[in-house]
């Protein structure tokens, strides 16, 4: 048991390992594609770093460099209650009250987070009703918002992790027996627009973002990871990805915030304006919605 866990370790940089010595007192592992997919991982993906925190007072997560690699650090209280997140982590130091605990439940958690999602793709919908007709921007936004749900949920109850920036691949991957759900992914994957990945749009939403997350601790990260993108020829899945990171932000804000940064959130996300367009693809999108939370018990991967 301890020659393997001696391996996983080899599996993090010295310099993190011994950051993490010199400065966390608290339990760490290692989580995210570097743990459990690493020939996944590009160089600029993060060493997910989650800290066990007996309380979680004002502890910040934060984003940082430990030489030439990224590093996030991620506060939790107890990873038990983080089944998906914590499956497959790799132990850095501490947790020997947790290191041993079972992910059995991992399954039906999978399950769970995926039929949340399709859940909130179908409150989108709701939405989009709402302001379709006095705001196609901010239809346009809700469309897109409930396609990447969709797209995870689907991911959830096919039995993989979504990970933003490899999930545009984890998509391609997928096989369903049923045609409506292959049908319903596609309907998803073209309201996110990724037909209209240009390095230009790209380049365009990537400084959009850089200032409407401004206050967020992990800009930095996330237009690094999309250069990287564009430099390996993936525009597509850049795209997906930088219109991912900007729906997650974009969820949670109000309208007032919509309504003073419209323009920066249409470049952000590169969204149409053309409201037959949007209305047609939202009733094919809630459609598919519909149809997969109808059935959801059933659906398995090919």
């Amino acid at each position: 048991m301890f020659d393997r866990m001696r391996t996983l370790l080899q599996k993090i940089p010295i310099s993190i390992r011994k950051y993490v010595d010199d400065n966390i007192a608290s339990p760490v592992a290692l989580i995210g594609c570097r743990a459990t997919n690493p020939r996944l991982s590009l160089d600029c993906c993060e060493y997910d770093l989650v800290i066990i925190r007996e309380h979680m007072d004002l502890h910040k997560d934060k984003y940082l460099k430990i030489d030439d690699h990224n590093v996030e650090l991620i506060n939790i209280w107890d990873p038990r209650k983080n089944i998906i997140a914590t499956k497959g982590m790799i132990i850095v130091n501490g947790l020997v009250a947790h290191q041993f605990f079972s992910h059995s439940t991992y399954p039906s958690a999978l399950a769970a987070f995926g039929k949340k999602s399709i859940v909130a793709s179908l409150f989108c919908s709701d939405k989009i009703d709402t302001v379709v007709s006095k705001s196609p921007i901010l239809a346009s936004m809700w469309l897109k918002i409930s396609a990447y749900h969709f797209l995870e949920g689907m991911l959830g109850l096919a039995g993989y992790r979504p990970m933003p920036l490899h999930e545009l691949n984890q998509i391609r991957n997928l096989e369903f027996e049923d045609q409506y759900i292959s049908d319903g992914i596609q309907v998803a994957l073209t309201c996110t627009g990724i037909e209209r990945s240009t390095r230009s749009t790209i380049s365009r939403s990537s400084s959009a973002i850089l200032k409407m997350c401004s206050e967020n601790y992990d800009k930095e990260l996330v237009i690094e990871k999309a250069k990287q993108l564009v430099k390996l020829g993936m525009l597509p899945d850049c795209y997906y990805y930088l219109g991912k990171m900007a729906s997650k932000d974009l969820a949670n804000k109000d309208s007032a915030f919509f309504n003073s940064y419209s323009k920066l959130i249409q470049i952000s996300m590169d969204l149409s304006t053309d409201a037959p367009l949007i209305q047609k693809l939202h009733l094919q999108l809630f459609a598919a919605a519909k149809n997969v939370l109808k059935n959801y018990r059933t659906i398995t991967a090919a």
